[in-house]
């Protein structure tokens, strides 16, 4: 029983990812300006000498910050992350309901979700930033009066996060934390880089995150799948998308990666899959709703990764 309701916690939070944050468009990247620091060589700006700060949005409006936010409303989990992994987890008033990550996020303020957030509850914290991924809420809140940035979330190309981070850096005032942890994500994704230099190609898989549903190459986990030399066969799929048993099987996955293994093990459907016949059924070690792979942040080099251990456990012991 447990498992069923795994895999449905697990459907309706892809369902919700889906109409909200994937794409299969890259999200553009935004525009920065900020102020060059007139200090002499050799000497720490100060924190005023690093704004004003210029950010086009996703829509092509320009925000102006002339100072650090002290009170920030994050709709987007991967903001919350990037902002508590340089040390500026203190600004963030306010989030949506459904972060998991970090643990301190469990003491912050929850204004509701994606299609029922309450404007009146981020009006009452009177926050200086407002930050969303999507468009629904923008018009409210600026009739309310707030400042609002609005940037995609990032459907593919795993490799801006590092850019998002140095963003966040900017905005509140602390690049030099931001450049730490973006440089740590970037050498972290170069070992990966270096270290599947000794393999050719890697086998075919399914990625299962629930309900055989799965996940095509325009999206972060697809381009993991790239970066690990797998082959995905759902390489045909555009964003995400459901499978069925006889398509999973006429594919013919050397490895199955799945939250929820047991709607492989035991259902005769699967019996002549190579993956289950060599008993290659993989779980993925992640809990529902806590999928670092799910959440463009500093910790998605986390999942990579985790990934590898299991794929290449010879080679990432």
């Amino acid at each position: 029983m447990r498992s069923f309701v795994r895999v449905g916690i697990v459907l309706s939070l892809l369902v919700a990812l889906l109409a909200l944050a994937c794409s299969t468009e890259t999200a553009a990247s935004p525009t920065v300006t900020v102020a060059v620091p007139t200090a002499t060589q050799g000497i720490e700006p100060t924190a005023a000498s690093l704004f004003p700060v210029s950010v086009t949005d996703s829509n092509g409006n320009t925000v102006v910050f002339e100072k650090a936010p002290e009170r920030i409303v994050a709709i987007d989990s991967a903001v919350l992350e990037i902002l508590f992994a340089m040390g500026e987890g203190h600004r963030v008033v306010a989030t949506h309901d459904f972060v998991v990550y970090p643990p301190e996020a469990a003491d912050i303020e929850r204004v509701g979700g994606a299609f029922s957030l309450n404007i009146e509850k981020v009006v009452e914290l009177e926050p200086d930033l407002v930050f969303t991924f999507f468009t629904g809420p923008i018009e409210a809140l600026e009739n309310a009066g707030l400042k609002v940035l609005y940037i995609e979330s990032l459907s593919n190309d795993f490799t801006k996060v590092a850019d998002n981070i140095r963003l966040w850096g900017r905005i509140v005032g602390n690049p030099t934390a931001a450049e730490a942890v973006a440089a740590e994500f970037n050498q972290r994704v170069a070992g990966l880089n270096e270290k599947m230099e000794a393999i050719d190609a890697g086998p075919s898989i399914f990625w299962d995150v629930g309900g055989f549903w799965t996940s095509g190459p325009d999206t972060l986990v697809g381009e993991v799948f790239t970066l690990l030399k797998l082959n995905n066969v759902a390489s045909d799929i555009e964003g995400y998308a459901q499978l069925s048993p006889e398509q999973i099987v006429e594919r013919e996955p050397e490895v199955i990666l799945a939250l929820d293994a047991s709607a492989f093990l035991g259902n005769p459907a699967f019996d002549d899959v190579a993956a289950v016949r060599n008993g290659r059924i993989v779980s993925l070690p992640f809990e529902p709703g806590d999928d670092p792979l799910s959440v463009a942040s500093p910790r998605f080099v986390d999942g990579i990764e985790a990934l590898a251990r299991l794929v290449y456990p010879e080679l990432f012991p």
